[in-house]
């Protein structure tokens, strides 16, 4: 029975491997205007209720070596004063957000350190950013703590105080452990490392684990990823998220240190995906969504049964939707149906924030219609499924109607057997997640 699903995806695969947007928000961050400014950022908290969930992200952009295939905004220093003045500027921003709140804090439900490398941030800093949040905001018990480290350049001392701290998951950038591909990707990280990383926060109590893969990177080869899956597979993380190298060196000049032949081939990188596919569902993980894997008796896919997943900027998670609020530098906001994002530059953040404003520098204000449209992306990158009525009810509309010039797309979908669409429901199929 393997073989025939094999080639049933590999065709798939093939089909439907265009380009399309990152979903990460709707509209995507492209559209996004930068005429739209702290003011509106300001409106938009004031219009919380006290009974809304919150979830905070801090970007804490220091690397001390760059990463060559990374897309995110980081700062590359071995100076470690560099973060005792930002982690000052994020308890300025902290302070002037909640200013804007009057008194109507919500529960906090969520709390994610991405980077960057947040464990380049000293311990007595990592106090202090707490210490302030708990001051500020009201942290439930069983909020998820989580923040991204690299075991490379973490330190038990490290690891001690985010117990202490209160957090409960860590999240890991395995992206490949073949040594061929760090090489020419810059990042350096043994197996040997990370499984030391993890057993010594295993033994501290943690046992929360996200890790990242990703697929397509300069150097990879069958061979050797499928012995970078086995070995992720004996680390056992909850959580893994799979995602797709992204080659855009005109964004990213230094993905040009690539030679078009390092990359692998279409074919190949079809491949890498259908393995890791292939070997994670094999091995007690199930597929959440378009990306993550999770096993069985893990929150995350007792979420997707429920049909209480939700994704935000970190992914996938359990947390029914919360307004996101972002601190630091090029940090993303989703407060009151708005989008809102920092200065992505540090100088421009740093002075933003010191003259006592909001570090916004551009948004989008989603109208009637960006939301519907975000809803229903949304639900189907969740749950897989729409319930017509339902939905037409929440929004006052035909759905038919509404979305006349999508649906007739559809069909291609419907003939391979990836979506079935009736009057009462529209729901994914088997593979479609995946597409």
């Amino acid at each position: 029975m393997l073989a025939p699903m094999q080639d049933r995806l590999r065709e798939l695969l093939v089909r439907y491997n265009v380009p399309g947007p990152r979903y990460t928000s709707y509209p995507t961050v492209p559209a996004w205007l930068e005429t739209i400014g702290p003011t509106d950022y300001e409106e938009s908290l004031r219009q919380l209720k006290p009974d809304e969930s919150l979830s905070l992200y801090f970007h804490l952009p220091f690397c001390e070596r760059l990463c060559h295939f990374c897309g995110c905004m980081k700062v590359i220093t071995k100076n470690h004063d560099s973060s005792r003045e930002y982690t000052e500027l994020l308890l300025q921003e902290m302070t002037h957000v909640t200013s804007q709140l009057e008194g109507k804090v919500g529960p906090v439900t969520q709390i994610h350190f991405g980077g960057g490398t947040p464990n380049f941030f000293r311990p007595e800093e990592m106090i202090q950013i707490m210490g302030r949040i708990r001051e500020n905001f009201h942290v439930v018990p069983d909020a998820e703590i989580a923040i991204e480290m690299h075991p490379r350049t973490s330190t038990h001392a490290f690891c001690d105080k985010l117990k202490t701290l209160g957090f409960n998951r860590i999240s890991l950038g395995i992206q490949d452990f073949d040594p061929n591909v760090q090489e020419l990707i810059h990042r350096y990280q043994t197996y040997e490392q990370t499984e030391e990383m993890v057993a010594y926060l295993r033994k501290l109590g943690f046992d929360a684990f996200n890790f990242d893969l990703v697929y397509g990177l300069p150097g990879q080869s069958f061979i050797a990823w499928k012995k970078t899956l086995q070995q992720v597979i004996d680390l056992r993380p909850n959580r893994l998220a799979v995602y797709s190298y992204a080659h855009v060196p005109w964004k990213h000049p230094v993905q040009r240190s690539f030679e078009d032949s390092d990359l692998p081939s279409p074919e190949l990188k079809l491949k890498l995906f259908e393995e890791a596919y292939l070997t994670l569902t094999d091995n007690g993980y199930r597929l959440i969504g378009m990306d993550h894997f999770a096993l069985a008796d893990d929150e995350l896919s007792h979420a997707a049964e429920s049909g209480t997943i939700h994704r935000n900027f970190m992914g996938y998670s359990t947390q029914k939707e919360a307004h996101q609020i972002g601190f630091g530098a090029s940090a993303i906001s989703y407060v009151a149906s708005n989008y809102f994002q920092n200065h992505k530059e540090l100088p421009a953040y740093y002075v933003a924030v010191r003259d006592r404003k909001q570090a916004t520098f551009r948004g989008f204000l989603l109208n009637k219609d960006d939301r519907i449209r975000r809803d229903l992306i949304t639900q189907i990158m969740c749950n897989g499924s729409v319930a017509i009525p339902e939905f037409e009810q929440k929004w006052d509309i035909c759905f038919r109607f509404y979305f006349s010039e999508e649906i007739p797309h559809l069909q291609t979908f419907i003939d391979d057997g990836l979506l079935e669409m009736g009057d009462k429901r529209f729901q994914v199929q088997g593979l479609g997640f995946l597409f």
